[in-house]
């Protein structure tokens, strides 16, 4: 784990730890124009029912299972207390990875 945090310098053992836990969705959107599909990683802060191509507006429902979702990552990071940004990762958990290791 990180003893400062690599955004402001402080301390981050000083304190308590802060801690948050978010969602990571790494997308492939078959919807895309060949020409214009990627990988895509989406955050967010909470799980989701579905999610929304940031490229084409097409809705992935649901989120934990569409074909187009390839991975699901519950993290938890290390919030700095001085600054508030996610300097570190505490902990990732796999809820879904057929990316085939790509992701």
């Amino acid at each position: 784990m990180a003893d400062e945090c690599q955004y402001c310098g402080a301390d981050v053992d000083a304190s308590p730890p802060v801690r948050e836990t978010g969602y990571l969705y790494g997308i492939e959107c078959r919807r895309c124009p060949p020409g214009r599909r990627r990988s895509l990683v989406l955050s967010r802060p909470g799980p989701v029912d579905e999610l929304e191509c940031p490229d084409c507006g097409a809705v992935l429902a649901p989120a934990g299972s569409h074909e187009d979702v390839l991975v699901v990552k519950e993290m938890t990071f290390v919030v700095c207390p001085a600054c508030g940004e996610r300097c570190d990762v505490y902990a990732v958990r796999k809820l879904r990875d057929v990316s085939g290791g790509t992701m």
